[in-house]
């Protein structure tokens, strides 16, 4: 399958640790694919649970909880398919290249289980590696998205270049104008595909790249406001539009 570039970026060079992928279709084939990659391995192999250092966990409709309980048992979960269990399975030291868990719709974890993940994502072993995948990652706490680095899929019919190229022009325009453009573009996709996750996407894409460029890190103070605006169900349009008067390059 066709890897976004900036997953292929990282593939050849510094893969990080910890990675969810949003939104978007098919995000436990690209967690499978990006596995299959960094484990050297064929995609069957990881795909079919038998390669001994990648261990994958397809949402079947059960919470994923903290321990490894009776009823766990009886409904056919593995010993490692709870937090706990997961935490001491990538632990142990690998053969291969990595120890990688793939897990699929994070979201759908047990109320107390992405506390229990806190502090092995952000401390993972030297050799461990997350890929969590999601339908919507602002169903996910704060807490959890701080430690890790957040992919935004492609829709279908949708490109992640497009997206990554707006983000882009936003943070280097020279004008207010300029900035005001890009925005009633985004709103007009939002009205076309009736979806406000496209401006969520906008301004968790900004944050990835201000974090990482220094000539933009005095924007992000502005972006996590922004960010916790849109979450609270605020006007997104006037949203955009009050960030964009405030950033000064």
């Amino acid at each position: 399958m066709t890897l976004p570039p900036k997953i292929q970026t990282w593939l050849n060079g510094t893969f990080p640790q910890r990675v969810l992928l949003s939104g978007g279709d098919g995000g436990l084939d690209l967690a499978t694919e990006i596995a299959a990659q960094l484990q050297g391995a064929s995609v069957e192999k990881i795909r079919s649970g038998i390669h001994e250092d990648t261990i994958v966990f397809p949402d079947n409709g059960k919470s994923f909880k903290i321990d490894y309980s009776d009823t766990a048992k009886r409904e056919g979960q593995s010993e490692h398919e709870n937090v706990r269990g997961m935490i001491k399975w990538i632990s142990q030291k690998p053969i291969n290249p990595y120890r990688i868990v793939i897990l699929e719709n994070v979201e759908r974890a047990s109320r107390e289980a992405p506390q229990a993940l806190l502090k092995i994502l952000e401390e993972p072993p030297p050799q461990g590696v997350f890929l969590f995948t999601t339908k919507n990652h602002h169903q996910i706490l704060e807490t959890i998205l701080s430690r890790i680095t957040v992919v935004n899929l492609p829709r279908s019919g949708g490109s992640a270049l497009e997206t990554d190229t707006k983000v882009a022009e936003f943070l280097n325009a020279s004008s207010l104008t300029d900035r005001f453009q890009i925005i009633e573009a985004l709103d007009a996709e939002v009205k076309k595909e009736k979806d406000k996750r496209i401006l969520h996407t906008f301004v968790t894409e900004m944050i990835e790249i201000c974090r990482g460029d220094q000539r933009f890190q005095s924007f992000l103070e502005l972006l996590y406001e922004t960010q916790q605006a849109l979450n609270g169900n605020a006007n997104t349009r006037l949203t955009l539009e009050r960030l964009a008067m405030k950033l000064k390059t």
